[in-house]
């Protein structure tokens, strides 16, 4: 037998473990799943998508994995709510506003505490994207129409990415509570509180699980990935990734249309159980 390297397993979503029908294998997941647990190996959900959304993805295995939601604002064990950074209600219009005036181009999808606000002069395929996105959403004729006591989780934006750095530059230089600008890559931004990324919602749950970096395996595909690749001693990059993943990664795995997670997963846990 060969002792299998890595205590935790970190997936990102679309792009990684999703295919491009944004659907997986259930029944190949949950063999590979309860092999997992025989060696006693957490699964962590490491994704941009809201927690409503995750919690539909793995309907019926929420209570065998850990989620890591809206690129780490949000952190999920044993089906509740362990951390959250949200940012306050002033910031989160403010922020609204400020895209508003200086990107008017971006069409925008704030998602709450309570549920996600996109406005309803947006275009059609941007909102069914979005219905898809964040199950809890409400459209708005104005921004202004979001309820007082909501906080603003992350803003989801559909704009060119390669405006994010200027954004939250832009941005943190006049306003006292800072922001994160991250992307996929592709055009869309996720914007959420300073300092929030899926590296530090994984170190979260390798210090409950009293583990280090270096028994992390980690699979991404997109920019948002990087600093969750640059944590785990085993960074798995995608075929259809990105071309600045698959050069940070250690590894490359099979294209997500080809289970590529499932695969370098079932050839580990195979050695193992030889």
């Amino acid at each position: 037998m060969t002792d299998i390297p890595f205590k935790a397993v970190a997936v990102d979503m679309d792009g990684t473990f999703m295919n491009d029908d944004l659907t997986y294998d259930h029944e190949r997941f949950s063999k590979v799943l309860t092999r997992l647990k025989k060696h006693h190996i957490h699964f962590i959900v490491s994704s941009g998508r809201p927690l409503a959304r995750l919690k539909r993805d793995f309907a019926g295995f929420l209570d065998k994995i850990d989620i890591v939601a809206e690129n780490g604002a949000l952190l999920v064990k044993d089906n509740e709510i362990i951390s959250s950074h949200y940012l306050t209600y002033q910031t989160g219009i403010q922020l609204i506003n400020f895209i508003q005036e200086n990107y008017p181009q971006a069409h925008i999808c704030a998602s709450g505490r309570e549920g996600a606000y996109y406005l309803n002069s947006y275009p059609t395929d941007f909102k069914r994207l979005m219905n898809f996105y964040y199950p809890n959403n409400e459209g708005v004729d104005s921004f202004d129409e979001i309820p007082t006591r909501e906080r603003i989780i992350k803003l989801t934006l559909n704009i060119d990415s390669s405006l994010a750095e200027e954004m939250e530059n832009t941005f943190n230089s006049k306003h006292t509570e800072r922001i994160h600008c991250t992307t996929s890559g592709f055009d869309d931004i996720d914007v959420i509180a300073y300092g929030v990324n899926k590296a530090q919602g994984l170190k979260y749950f390798l210090r409950f699980f009293n583990l280090e970096p270096s028994q992390l395996i980690a699979f991404g595909d997109g920019l948002n990935d990087k600093e969750m690749l640059e944590l785990a001693g085993y960074s798995y990059a995608m075929a259809n990734g990105n071309p600045e993943i698959i050069k940070l990664a250690k590894y490359t795995a099979p294209s997500n249309n080809d289970s590529g997670v499932l695969q370098v997963l079932e050839e580990y846990l195979d050695k193992a159980e030889k």
